[in-house]
């Protein structure tokens, strides 16, 4: 990639595996900063030690918890000064101890909300104040998929991302006067942790993909609906989340990038 992030600072929630590892490896490739975040600390170290040539910060941040954001953003802000980027990866499907895709559960509402949707508008607001001061500033929310069109994923989780579409767009607007890009991802079928409990579900529902391997009942799951025929990787997001917090997308907000090989094309 020919992006250059050299001498941006950016702070990556959800850190610890998946997308956010990804992201955050890449984000330091291009020459960031990168602050590492996750709900427990030691779950991003390995990633950090995987990160050569720039600084990196390993914190704990919750991102349901008021308090746990404010000391993680003061600790950045007092070692660091100010942020250039903040990626917002950090989400959930459900609750724990859901064991049915097409059953969500009270606690299921209530937790994809405070963690998709709070967890993303409280660490917006605890960097947006210094990048309206400083009149820049790049902010990329995890979306889905799922939130643009009825599909088997639970309501939940749906209505969350959903939620998340809707927050990015009004606060792309609400910003641009100062110079600050909100952008959204929507990653399509990514072979991580969050999808591999989600296979788990659907095995244990269909006995026919009950018979395959996980991995092989995760591409079955998605291959009739990719219109490119194949499954997504984590450096395919990070790829574009490095693009939208890069200073070539300065004139790009408000959007929704997917990258999903065209799966939203059927909707």
């Amino acid at each position: 990639m020919l992006i250059d992030l050299k001498g941006k600072k950016a702070l990556v929630t959800g850190a610890g595996m998946g997308m956010g590892a990804a992201v955050s490896k890449l984000l330091a490739q291009q020459g960031a900063d990168v602050v590492l975040t996750d709900l427990k600390a030691e779950w991003p170290e390995g990633v950090a030690k995987e990160i050569k040539g720039v600084k990196t910060m390993v914190l704990e941040m919750d991102v349901t918890s008021n308090d746990q954001v404010k000391r993680a953003f003061d600790k950045v802000f007092s070692t660091w000064g100010d942020l250039d980027i903040l990626v917002n990866n950090a989400g959930v499907s459900s609750a724990p101890g859901r064991e049915s895709v097409n059953a969500d559960r009270e606690i299921d509402w209530d937790t994809t909300f405070n963690i998709n949707v709070k967890g993303v508008l409280r660490c917006c607001e605890a960097v947006i104040t210094r990048m309206k001061a400083r009149k820049y500033g790049k902010i990329v929310n995890f979306a889905s998929q799922a939130g643009h069109a009825a599909r088997k994923s639970g309501g939940a989780y749906a209505v969350s991302k959903a939620a998340v579409l809707r927050y990015t767009k009004g606060l792309a607007f609400e910003l641009a006067p100062f110079s600050i890009n909100v952008n959204a991802v929507c990653p399509g079928a990514v072979w991580t942790p969050f999808q591999q409990r989600g296979t788990a579900r659907r095995q244990a529902a269909d006995p026919e993909l009950g018979k395959l391997s996980p991995y092989e009942a995760f591409v079955a799951s998605y291959k009739a609906i990719i219109p490119m025929g194949r499954p997504q990787s984590p450096e395919d997001v990070a790829k574009a989340v490095a693009f939208l917090v890069s200073d070539d997308a300065c004139n790009i907000t408000g959007q929704c990038l997917h990258v999903d090989g065209g799966t939203i094309l059927r909707d």
